[in-house]
Parts: structure tokens; C-alpha cells; sequence
């Protein structure tokens, strides 16, 4: 069974509640199957938790997320003294067949509605030096959640979790991508960095692969397996987007424009225009306030 949570671009981790425990005596977590979600961060002590057969211990400092429907227990070991805060979630309609898409690909400042149908494996259990500031967040939440005068209260504690898993999957990201991953990690970013220096330009991939200093079809595997995208995607919306500030920044006509990003036939420029966002181009500058 997959016991991974996924956070989700378009949609929030609704959270049922929160709150905070401190065991006087040895404790022994319940043994149960949920319904929802589970995120437990401790902050003294230590926490004994096994879901579908793995041993867990989350001690000061550390995190650990627990999967809706997998079975979890404790044995009676957990520290005496040990503290948590816990919050209680659901992200309703996170299917993974719907999200297939990868991140928005670094560098890109229009995004398309694809860009927001995504999810992030959070990391299982474990810590980062972001989580010294986890007690602080965990305690303002907790706080919130009793306020039964903080207008949209409840929508008000999902935005607030969905930004801290954020920044919990972002530092743990960061933390181990280097090791992880080694170089391909920063490849999306240098090729799009190339790409968008020369978004006017047709695509050579003998210039890129020259500028790189790597094989193409190194490049071009592995910017599809990080990104989900090819090059050859990236390029074209890139060359989009310039075209879209040229539409939104000055008076020129499609023609033009289309001259502009590169494309010598404005007609065919028109085609890929359409494929990309949906509409012609010139249906697409009526989005636009011009003088």
C-alpha cells in the first residue's frame, strides 16, 4: 500500500482539526484506521508509531504523516513527557490519475491551468532546519482553530497547513536534491535559462548541447522525465509568452508580433498560438486593455 501523502497545486488540505498532546506516563498510540489524513510533529520526547508494518520513532523535532485508510499502532514505548501537535486533514478529490503534470517548469512567468494539476510527495518523517520554526506555526494554528470569531476560520487553517506543507516539502527538497540527484536536479532550470535567452529563436540543439556541455539526448530524456514536458514544449510556450507580452505591452498587430518571437509565417505562428492556449491570437488580445 502506498502510505505517501500528496499535497496537491489546485486544492487544499481541508483540516478536520488540531491539536496538541503531552504524555505524563509511557504512551501507546491507538490503534486504528482512519478516514483522513495525519501529520504529527513532536516536540519532546519521543513517538512510537507503526503503519502497515513499519516502525516508526519521531522524536523532537521531526514529523511524521500517516496515511487515511493504512493501519497504524503503538506499542507501549513512546517516552513519558513526550509533546505533539497533530492535525487531522482531507484532500478531497486528489486522484492520481488527474494529476499526472509535473511542477511548472522553472522560468515561466504566464502559467497555463495544466501548471496547477500537480501533486508533491511530502517527505514520510524526518526533520529540517526549517522545522525549528514547525512548535511556532503548530501553535499559531492551534490558537486560530479555537477563535471561533476569526471569520472562515476553517478555509483560513487550510490555507495556512497547505503553505506550511509547502514550505515543509520545499526545505526537505532542498535538503537532499544535491544528493539525491546530483546534477540532473538543475538541468530544467539551465536549459530553460538557455531557452529563454533565445525565445526568439528557433530551437538548435546542437547550440544547446554545446552550451550545456552535455549530450543532447541526455538533455532531452532527462528534461522530460523531471519536467514532464519536452524542450521542444518549453520553447514553444516560452515564445507564447513573449508573444503574449508584446500583446499586452504595445500596439502591434499579430503579424508583427509574430515576427517578434520568431516565426516568419504568421499564420503558422496563428496554429501553434491556438494549440497552446486554447485560442487564435487575435481572438486572444481582445483580453487586453490597448490605446
Amino acid at each position: 500500500m502506498d502510505t505517501d501523502i500528496y499535497l496537491a497545486a489546485d486544492r487544499l488540505p481541508l483540516v478536520q482539526d488540531i491539536g496538541w498532546n503531552l504524555s505524563e506516563e509511557r504512551y501507546t498510540h491507538p490503534d486504528r484506521r482512519l478516514a483522513f489524513d495525519v501529520f504529527v510533529f513532536v516536540v519532546s520526547g519521543r513517538m512510537q508509531v507503526i503503519e502497515e508494518g513499519v516502525e516508526y520513532w519521531i522524536g523532537p523535532g521531526e514529523h511524521l504523516f500517516l496515511k487515511n485508510g493504512a493501519h497504524h499502532y503503538g506499542l507501549p514505548r513512546s517516552d513519558p513527557g513526550t509533546g505533539w501537535y497533530w492535525i487531522h486533514f482531507r484532500t478531497p478529490g486528489l486522484d492520481a490519475e488527474a494529476y499526472e503534470g509535473a511542477e511548472p517548469l522553472p522560468g515561466l512567468d504566464f502559467y497555463y491551468p495544466e501548471h496547477y494539476r500537480y501533486r508533491l510527495a511530502l517527505p514520510k518523517h524526518g526533520s529540517t532546519p526549517w522545522h525549528v520554526i514547525m512548535a511556532q506555526r503548530l501553535e499559531q494554528l492551534l490558537r486560530q482553530s479555537r477563535d471561533r470569531s476569526l471569520p472562515h476560520r476553517m478555509t483560513w487553517l487550510s490555507v495556512q497547513t497547505h503553505a506550511m506543507f509547502l514550505e515543509l516539502q520545499r526545505a526537505a527538497a532542498s535538503t537532499t536534491s544535491e544528493v539525491a540527484q546530483g546534477k540532473a536536479a538543475s538541468l530544467p532550470g539551465r536549459v530553460m535559462s538557455y531557452l529563454r535567452q533565445h525565445a526568439c529563436e528557433e530551437l538548435d540543439a546542437t547550440q544547446l548541447s554545446a552550451e550545456l556541455q552535455l549530450n543532447y539526448s541526455y538533455i532531452s530524456a532527462t528534461f522530460s522525465r523531471l519536467t514532464g514536458q519536452t524542450i521542444v514544449q518549453a520553447h514553444t510556450k516560452l515564445r507564447v509568452e513573449q508573444a503574449i507580452a508584446l500583446m499586452r505591452d504595445t500596439s502591434l498587430n499579430i503579424g508583427e508580433i509574430a515576427k517578434r518571437v520568431g516565426y516568419a509565417n504568421p499564420f503558422y505562428f496563428s496554429r501553434i498560438f491556438k494549440k497552446t492556449m486554447g485560442e487564435s491570437p487575435s481572438s486572444y488580445l481582445n483580453h487586453f486593455y490597448r490605446t
